[in-house]
């Protein structure tokens, strides 16, 4: 039996919402995945009449930061990749046997993968009661996604939930080459899919996640099909954002996700429905 452990560490959290830096050596599920970072998230709104708030605490301690910048929390322990069809529960593998990862455990907390929790609000005046806001993925002067010298990203998924509803997962890449060595049970998993636990077991279910393109704003302002979320005005949304390596993901085991670096840039980008 072949055992081989796997450790990427988090560095920083820091800058307009995030900065998150994680390096690795070589694991089980991953090739030797060198560097990635989060490194910023902001909020603005696509009309002059409406104001999207991004805040660090909720409830009644909420307040709106000037310059809509909040600092995420600091990323201390060993990420290692998993699998999750719904942001609630992630299994992952302890051990691989001949190359392949077929026992899953469901994780005990969130040690193994990046999850913090912002506040956003959309305020408006004179607006039509029961208007609503589309929120998106903003396209910036600085790409979501920018890689420097390789593919990490291609297996890593941005998930949000926004109050607990249903949550939106997003891959980073349209780049899916190699083969998954996912084997759960010893049956290997089919193309596009991800794992989920449930009553203890472990099964093979399609991956619910869309892409970048679908929930982004592109440079000349037209709004993807999917948005992240639709905001009542006034109301303040607990948005719960998960970064994380997908083992199951086709590219895991491909070089070029091999000693990369890049960098996730997130930003929010709300605009009034209809």
């Amino acid at each position: 039996m072949k055992k081989k452990l796997m450790t990427l560490w988090g560095l920083c959290a820091a800058a307009i919402l995030t900065a998150l830096v994680l390096t690795s050596a070589t694991f089980a599920w991953f090739t030797a995945n060198r560097q990635v970072g989060t490194d910023r998230v902001s909020a603005r709104a696509g009309s002059n009449a409406l104001e999207l708030q991004i805040g660090r605490m909720g409830g009644g301690s909420f307040q709106p930061e000037t310059d809509n910048e909040v600092i995420l929390k600091n990323q201390t322990s060993p990420l290692m990749p998993v699998s999750t069809a719904d942001l609630k529960t992630f299994v992952y593998n302890p051990m691989t046997v001949d190359g392949f990862a077929e026992e899953f455990l469901p994780t005990e907390d969130e040690s193994l993968y990046y999850h913090d929790t912002i506040y956003l609000r959309a305020k408006a005046d004179g607006m039509p009661q029961g208007t609503k806001v589309t929120l998106f993925l903003d396209n910036t002067d600085t790409p979501i996604v920018e890689t420097v010298d390789g593919e990490l990203l291609t297996a890593a998924r941005l998930g949000m939930t926004f109050n607990g509803a249903s949550p939106v997962i997003i891959t980073l890449s349209s780049v899916n080459e190699g083969s998954s060595n996912t084997r759960p049970g010893g049956i290997a998993i089919g193309p596009g899919q991800v794992l989920s636990y449930s009553n203890g077991r472990v099964t093979a279910v399609n991956d619910p996640a869309i892409a970048l393109a679908d929930a982004q704003i592109t440079a000349g302002g037209t709004p993807g099909q999917k948005p992240l979320a639709t905001l009542e005005l006034n109301q303040l949304y607990a948005v719960d954002v998960y970064f994380y390596l997908e083992g199951c993901d086709p590219d895991c085991v491909s070089e070029k996700v091999g000693l990369d670096k890049a960098a996730l840039n997130l930003a929010f980008y709300g605009l009034i429905a209809g």
